[in-house]
């Protein structure tokens, strides 16, 4: 039987323009939970995108956000980091990934700032390419090496590249937003297995899709 834990994400009156200064969220309320995924249905360019942006600190708002009990600041994606926020975004390429970096480059990008990759200001190149190995080998990342610039890789494995960055960071909060689009059915259900194993692990995750049948099918 399905037992939310602790509230993770509190918004409160969350007001949040679009891109071309119209409103995007207009006093939106909702609590996540630990262990839970709260799933967000509806057609693009309702909002979807800009609640997700607020969230992960990437679009300016009015109103009160509260992660694992702290308020958030206002358009800062460092300070969701550090909170425990995880992005996957709709945009996999202009949002998601470096595509003219390496699969390596891209893979530890949330970690090159801690042990054991860095130390002090300097990169550990043998530890990042022994992390980047692992993780190519764990969520089954076709690429010939972990040199292969992430432009090069299919909408699947990018994805993969993406999902394995994220869940390794041991997120509290995971947000992601049409996570399968375009993906063959093979990747949709990889990548299905690894949000309910997150959610297992209980992390509390925001699913936006525009399919029905995904949101019906893992949302609590």
């Amino acid at each position: 039987m399905f037992r939310p834990g602790a509230v993770v994400l509190s918004m409160r009156d969350v007001h949040a323009e679009n891109d071309k200064g119209l409103p995007a969220l207009r006093g939106v309320s909702l609590d996540v939970r630990a262990g839970e995924i709260l799933g967000i249905a509806g057609v693009a360019g309702n909002g979807q995108s800009e609640l997700a942006q607020v969230v992960t600190g990437l679009r300016p708002f009015h109103g009160r956000i509260e992660i694992t009990g702290e308020v958030a600041e206002s358009r800062s994606a460092r300070d969701a980091i550090r909170r425990g926020v995880a992005h996957v975004p709709e945009d996999r390429t202009g949002v998601g990934s470096a595509p003219n970096l390496s699969i390596a480059d891209n893979l530890i990008m949330k970690a090159y700032r801690e042990a054991p990759i860095a130390h002090g200001w300097v990169i550990d190149v043998s530890a990042a390419r022994r992390m980047a190995e692992s993780l190519k080998d764990e969520y089954s990342i076709a690429a010939p090496s972990i040199d292969t610039l992430a432009r090069l890789l299919s909408g699947g494995n990018l994805q993969r590249l993406i999902l394995a960055r994220e869940i390794e960071s041991k997120p509290r909060l995971l947000v992601a937003v049409q996570p399968t689009r375009g993906l063959d059915v093979g990747a949709i259900e990889a990548v299905h297995r690894l949000l309910m194993a997150r959610r297992e692990a209980g992390a509390a995750t925001i699913l936006i899709s525009e399919d029905l049948d995904e949101i019906l099918g893992l949302s609590d």
